[in-house]
């Protein structure tokens, strides 16, 4: 009887079991929800916790080579790699009907170097040459040393984040050609030999030691001849936990690695088969430290290097052969002004006085109305305000401008008091002009020394000059460090042309930290009339996209301050993931105020922004004559070249980069911004053109 109790409860669990799959089937993917947990005991263990309505089982990408899947969105997974390294995890949630829903998940894993790996890892167990990593930012960076010294110490202010700004200076170019070969005996013994071919790179604070005289910076002839003993240690000193391996190197004999500051040890924050990151304290003053990156693969470039393509057929091109408007089935256009968060000048169009085909090249022009025509708004004393009357004042203009970002095409300056009049007699005041044809949401920051003490004060007053009434002001005051943690609030102007004093109540705002103030004028609202610059970008979205190949684009560039074109490739999955998960290709970029140079570069999570992995090469004829600028680009690898000789960026491609999936091409001048700088104020028009841009396959 007992036997049959049991078998009837069992078909009854079975049925139950189909019916609630046939419910769940029904419904659709909802409430995705990933979420992972590095363990802290220095296994490599990340517990992975996903939940998600709706769906029959969850595959992990883990961002390692390796996969995994559950069935409930719990799985537990090890990452085996030394050092301190960072994974993308591929998330993808599969519902009954086949539906899918993907999320990526960044986790930062730190996992102990003892002696023998890092040694193995140093010398490839026998010996090993290490470069400066130029084609990498931050291979050279500065930051505070310590805790408690210049803010957050372990947000280092990269000295150089693009590899330009050394390897195509004289007065620090000879730091890109360092070689630092370590060795490993038989008995474990580590030396260290560097190459410097002459010159070092040396810090200013230290040029007595090269017998310097230079003000700055500056490659000296130096022996560093001769063979170092290398000491390898566990960090000592002021530095926490988790922050570093817990591996220092200390050399013999005054040995050092590439850029002079007078130290011989290196703490080791992270090492790999390819990769090298230590810091050092300098000598002179221990309360900066320094930063550098290193490479096992020798840096190209110097022409020494052409490229052996591996892609011969042509597939697509445009030779820009007919006359009048670019060809409709290869070109559409962006159009707007704003420059998308660049802070830019522009106003996009598609008219022909801007973009045309003639005479057998696409002319591209940027065009100077002369007249920087838009809205004003003037703004001062902006004081943190208690319940008992009770001030701190944030920023008044009269002492050191701070530093403002600028988006969406507005701008803000310090200037003179245009209206000393009424309730503000100061000096200088701020200004805000919205440049005809900006977004709408167009405004300025700036950042404080010190956060924002909202447990004392539970308003800011801001004196403000308007042309109108009712205008809109918006004052958001954000975490830089964490632009989701804002809060916001508006203020309307009940007067015209005269300054009043506006007050917004804080008292509301959560318990964020608060060091940055973002203010919008006319929030709301696009001044219209003639933009003070015109000009063109168009792009072959949605009518030529492709994966992999050789680019070649054949162009002369313009030569005016403040211009900025760029020929580039962006992700076509970029309306779904956004940037820069979806990937960006600059196979050319050039800014008129640095018209010897061109330069390109790879924008993706991690490393977008001017954090993007760039490089640049000298072409004094760039604006006068025109050049081949091309990318070769291949599931394994990205190269750029110029004149089919020069290699100045190459990047190790891997399935977990966005560049493996559809392109499309951009073409345009975008004017001023946070690369092009600032406009000549003569400026009239300037000109790109390109002979053709063609694929190959």
């Amino acid at each position: 009887m007992k036997k049959m109790k049991y078998i009837v409860a069992m078909l009854l669990m079975i049925a139950i079991g189909c019916d609630d799959d046939d419910i769940r089937g029904n419904l659709p993917l909802t409430n995705f929800s990933p979420n992972a947990e590095v363990k802290t005991d220095g296994s490599g263990d990340v517990i992975f916790k996903t939940t998600v309505s709706g769906a029959t089982l969850v595959e992990y990408d883990f961002g390692d080579g390796t996969t995994g899947e559950s069935l409930t969105g719990y799985t537990v997974h090890r990452y085996t790699e030394a050092g301190q390294n960072t994974y993308t995890v591929t998330i993808t949630a599969t519902g009954s009907d086949g539906t899918t829903l993907t999320e990526t998940v960044e986790v930062t894993i730190d996992l102990p170097v003892t002696n023998s790996d890092f040694v193995n890892l140093l010398t490839n167990g026998d010996s090993k040459t290490w470069f400066v990593a130029v084609a990498q930012p931050s291979h050279l960076g500065l930051g505070p040393a310590r805790e408690g010294i210049d803010g957050d110490w372990w947000y280092p202010k990269w000295y150089s984040s693009q590899a330009f700004e050394k390897c195509s200076d004289e007065l620090s170019d000879c730091f890109c050609d360092d070689e630092l070969t370590f060795s490993v005996d038989n008995n474990g013994e580590v030396s260290y030999v560097l190459d410097n071919k002459g010159q070092t790179f040396f810090n200013v604070g230290h040029k007595d030691v090269a017998g310097g005289t230079a003000d700055e910076d500056y490659c000296y002839d130096y022996d560093t001849s001769g063979t170092k003993n290398v000491t390898i240690t566990m960090v000592s000193g002021n530095v926490p936990e988790g922050e570093t391996t817990g591996t220092q190197m200390d050399f013999s004999d005054g040995g050092f690695m590439s850029y002079y500051v007078g130290s011989s040890s290196y703490e080791v924050l992270s090492i790999s088969e390819d990769l090298l990151y230590v810091r050092t304290y300098d000598s002179e003053n221990p309360d900066l430290a320094w930063y550098l990156r290193f490479t096992s693969e020798a840096a190209t470039g110097g022409g020494e290097e052409s490229l052996e393509t591996v892609y011969t057929n042509l597939v697509w091109s445009d030779e820009f052969d007919v006359d009048g408007a670019p060809n409709p089935v290869n070109w559409t256009y962006d159009l707007g002004a704003g420059g998308w968060g660049n802070g830019e000048a522009q106003d996009y169009t598609s008219n022909p006085e801007n973009v045309k085909v003639e005479d057998g090249m696409l002319k591209i022009t940027a065009i100077g109305s002369g007249d920087a025509s838009g809205t004003k708004h003037y703004y001062d004393d902006i004081t943190l305000v208690g319940a008992g009357g009770a001030i701190s004042e944030v920023e008044n203009f009269e002492g050191t401008a701070p530093v403002f970002t600028n988006f969406g095409g507005a701008s803000s300056s310090v200037i003179d008091n245009p209206d000393t009049t009424g309730e503000n007699t100061s000096t200088k005041v701020g200004e805000s002009l919205k440049t005809n044809g900006a977004e709408i949401w167009g405004g300025s920051f700036f950042d404080t020394s010190t956060p924002l003490d909202l447990s004392t004060y539970s308003t800011i007053s801001i004196k403000t000059w308007s042309p109108t009434v009712g205008a809109v002001i918006r004052l958001k005051i954000e975490n830089q460090a964490n632009d989701q943690e804002f809060f916001e609030v508006d203020a309307n102007t009940t007067v015209s042309e005269a300054w009043e004093t506006l007050t917004f109540d804080l008292s509301t705002a959560p318990a964020f930290t608060y060091d940055r103030v973002v203010l919008f004028f006319d929030f709301g609202v696009s001044p219209v009339g003639n933009a003070a610059y015109t000009s063109a970008r168009i792009k072959s979205e949605n009518l030529y996209e492709f994966t992999y190949g050789r680019v070649e684009v054949r162009a002369k560039l313009p030569s005016a301050g403040g211009t900025w074109p760029a020929l580039w490739a962006l992700g076509a999955n970029f309306d779904e993931v956004g940037w820069p998960a979806s990937g960006e290709i600059d196979i050319m970029e050039h800014v008129g105020n640095n018209s010897n140079i061109v330069s390109s570069a790879l924008h993706y999570p991690g490393n977008s922004g001017g954090n993007a992995v760039t490089n640049s090469t000298a072409l004094p004829t760039a604006t006068s004559e025109f050049h081949n600028y091309t990318v070769e680009w291949t599931p394994d690898s990205i190269k750029f070249v110029v004149d089919d000789e020069l290699i100045h960026t190459s990047f190790v491609n891997s399935i977990d980069t966005p560049f493996n999936n559809n392109f499309f091409f951009i073409m345009n001048i975008a004017m001023g911004g946070s690369l092009g700088g600032v406009i000549d104020p003569a400026f009239t028009e300037d000109t790109m053109e390109v002979d053709y841009i063609r694929v190959y396959q």
